[in-house]
């Protein structure tokens, strides 16, 4: 199985060489796909990269400081969405964390460089081999093996980028903005997925109810007539119903079974057998 790993600039470059490396180490039947240059990598889009991009199943982007607005990691990342499972493409963050990222990326499910976030990557990448998957048992054995060797190489790697004294990639205020504008965007979707009843149909219902009722009391109208009136009904007790379809099993039995009703009077024959001894006179 092939895995399309993506990446930009020269910190993203030797990471993305590291993981070429390891991956097959721990799984054997995966082969990564790297363009060793920026220039292969423009100028080639069209033909080699392209080809081996729509037969990849997986991509793993490697995302650092450096190009965290990288045109291209855009690029590749929007191009791999296209080609694969969104599910299936993986920024890979090296030095950052989740609440550093913006725009596009985001929409990924991303895996921050430890131990048990990339183990969970790399049992995503696993999954996808089919009948040639490790077992979970094999994979922990493996996993455990190779990763102190993997985690070392990186290391050293992000140690040279010299990022120790830099500023955060993102102020408070911005993270604070972003919170904002999740939670008004929550709170629109919510309303969205949950629309209010309409309160006609309730005033609709409680009259029809009410005058029910009255007939009744009253001494109007034979069984046809209050068969009528509950008819009168269905429509908006359909209507609200409909709102509450699929909350539970039971719930949606009786809707069904409302939906059965004929609203027509029926005369049942009295087949009852009266005995002579039971004439009393």
């Amino acid at each position: 199985m092939k895995v399309f790993i993506s990446w930009s600039g020269n910190n993203s470059k030797k990471l993305g060489e590291t993981l070429r490396d390891w991956l097959p180490s721990v799984l054997q039947v995966v082969k990564p796909y790297f363009t060793p240059s920026d220039t292969e990598k423009g100028t080639r889009w069209n033909s080699e990269i392209a080809k081996e991009l729509e037969s990849s199943e997986v991509g793993i982007l490697c995302v650092t400081r450096d190009n965290l607005h990288s045109d291209w990691v855009m690029f590749e990342a929007g191009a791999l969405s296209k080609s694969i499972d969104k599910a299936h493409v993986c920024p890979v963050l090296f030095g950052i964390h989740n609440t550093d990222l913006t725009g596009p990326l985001k929409q990924f499910q991303t895996t921050e460089f430890d131990k048990e976030d990339f183990k969970k990557l790399v049992s995503v990448i696993n999954n996808k081999l089919g009948e040639n998957k490790l077992t979970v048992k094999v994979l922990d054995s493996v996993f455990e093996k190779w990763w102190p060797e993997l985690k070392t190489k990186i290391d050293i790697i992000i140690k040279k980028f010299g990022q120790d004294d830099m500023e955060p990639v993102r102020t408070e205020r911005d993270l604070l903005e972003e919170i904002l504008n999740l939670s008004r965007v929550t709170l629109k979707n919510m309303r969205k997925a949950s629309p209010s009843i309409n309160p006609d149909a309730i005033q609709e219902l409680l009259r029809k109810y009410i005058d029910l009722h009255d007939n009744q009391v009253t001494g109007q109208g034979g069984y046809q007539d209050t068969l009528d009136g509950l008819k009168s009904m269905k429509r908006a007790i359909d209507y609200l119903a409909g709102h509450f379809r699929g909350q539970n099993h039971e719930l949606d039995e009786l809707i069904e079974k409302l939906k059965s009703l004929t609203f027509e009077c029926q005369k049942i024959e009295d087949n009852t057998i009266i005995r002579e001894e039971d004439i009393p006179f």
